[in-house]
């Protein structure tokens, strides 16, 4: 391949990764816009509108981000993601979910909006009252009994309802007799009080049957007395809230969990179970903190080939091996030693480089430092004008070789081509065959500033089968 075919195929990879990136943001703009339009539909927002917008928004940040990455890492990515989506499927379908609050009914205790970025964020605990089945009013198994005063997400009785799923307070339990009179609420003919930590609410009661407000009103049986496995429930909000009043009891299989936090807005953050002061929330929470740190600070996964084959493998990566740095950043808080020729490492790829996506992490042995003289000599690796052989892996017989149009250093015998400057590295890795996806290295790449090296790989951890532990 010419010179002059090699820059224009460079060229032309490089349009390509611009126009994907450009569609990105585009597309991003367009799904953020979709999702905004879904939460100002009139009467209520639309949850389909919604679901579109998101998948949009998704597509464009993948595009976005994937079109500087080589095809072994997107697929490690979406693997990742489809592992990561499933278990958050999971988590959602029998055990917790959040909720947005749409409406005013539950005010003061729960503040609804159905405006875009407004209104209370929820978390609805699906487990505690027995799972049900997928898109069905219907539980494989029941749990606890819902209690008098809890506050439940359910799925609305009403046909043409406003608000298909509903947030209301649990007040009358199956087989008892209801009754609001004189803003009270009177359970077999006696008054309930209110616990400490609810508002102080004026149940109303309007004349009878006014808007269709009849249950808990009339005195009837149908409209009083609340049948085997059904609930009454109210709204805090008593006389802006459309609930049991109008549309009667809520039977088991249609509440879908009790309402356990405000999780959004942070000012607003309030436990109404008391789950935060569990010991397994706390063992949690301090479980979480020890992994961010850890990740962090100190340790990190990357996925890189094996030695001389096109198997991917999950490499444990040492954060701290040369130093502590500032997350996210080159910056180093303290370094406390330089890398070493036999180190294997993890490298984030310098800018600039032509063909090959900036920031984006490879892996491979430290085989010159600077003030070396590199030498690429029948497959092998020369420094200093010897050949270099103690390593984990063994830098002669490499199988992979390249021209010196592509892969200049170390065949090149200029200063340029061949001396390690300061505080730069040479780098190299054997690949299985010439024309790999990203058979790149300091052949290709050139010197690795030092401040690039992530670590020093510790182990293979993935598949056990290629388990691995490096010195």
């Amino acid at each position: 391949m010419s010179k002059q075919q090699n820059k224009q195929d460079k060229g032309k990879t490089s349009v390509i990764t611009q126009i994907a990136r450009f569609s990105g943001i585009i597309i991003i703009l367009i799904g953020a816009y979709i999702i905004y339009r879904s939460n100002q539909t009139q009467p209520e927002p639309s949850e389909p509108l919604w679901w579109v917008g998101l998948g949009v928004f998704v597509v464009g940040l993948h595009l976005f981000f994937f079109s500087n990455m080589p095809k072994h890492q997107i697929y490690e990515w979406l693997k990742s993601e489809s592992i990561a989506l499933g278990l958050a499927l999971l988590i959602r379908w029998p055990i917790a979910e959040p909720y947005r609050i749409p409406s005013s009914s539950m005010e003061p205790t729960l503040h609804g909006d159905f405006r875009f970025g407004r209104g209370d964020r929820v978390f609805v605990n699906k487990w505690i009252y027995g799972v049900r089945y997928p898109f069905l009013n219907k539980r494989i198994w029941y749990g606890k009994k819902p209690q008098r005063w809890e506050m439940v997400v359910f799925k609305t009785v009403e046909k043409d309802a406003k608000h298909k799923t509903l947030v209301k307070r649990v007040v009358g339990l199956p087989g008892e007799r209801v009754h609001i009179e004189g803003g009270k609420v009177y359970i077999n003919g006696k008054p309930l009080e209110l616990p400490p930590d609810m508002p102080d609410i004026y149940y109303t009661s309007g004349p009878v049957g006014i808007g269709g407000m009849e249950y808990g009103i009339r005195t009837e049986d149908k409209y009083s007395l609340i049948p085997e496995n059904c609930y009454f429930v109210l709204g805090d909000n008593s006389a802006y809230s459309r609930d049991g009043r109008f549309f009667g009891w809520v039977p088991n299989e249609h509440i879908v969990g009790r309402l356990s936090c405000i999780w959004f807005p942070i000012s607003r953050w309030r436990d109404f179970t008391g789950f935060s002061k569990t010991w397994w929330w706390k063992t949690l929470c301090l479980l979480t903190f020890i992994f961010v740190v850890i990740r962090l600070f100190f340790a990190r996964s990357t996925v890189w080939y094996s030695w001389k084959s096109n198997k991917l493998c999950h490499y444990l990566v040492n954060q701290i091996s040369y130093g502590i740095r500032i997350p996210f950043t080159q910056i180093w808080i303290h370094r406390w030693r330089k890398p070493q020729r036999g180190d294997i490492v993890a490298y984030l790829t310098p800018k600039g480089i032509e063909n090959l996506p900036s920031e984006i992490v490879l892996c491979g042995i430290i085989a010159g430092i600077e003030g070396d003289k590199i030498s690429i000599q029948d497959n092998s690796v020369f420094v200093n004008g010897k050949e270099l052989t103690n390593t984990t892996f063994p830098l002669n017989n490499l199988e992979s070789s390249f021209s010196k149009d592509k892969a200049p250093y170390g065949l090149l015998k200029d200063k340029e081509h061949s001396l390690v400057p300061v505080d730069n590295v040479f780098i190299i890795w054997d690949f299985p065959k010439k024309e790999m996806e990203i058979s790149a290295d300091s052949r290709v790449i050139g010197w690795i500033p030092e401040d690039k090296i992530l670590g020093k790989l510790t182990h293979i951890w993935w598949p056990p089968s290629l388990w691995k532990k490096f010195k």
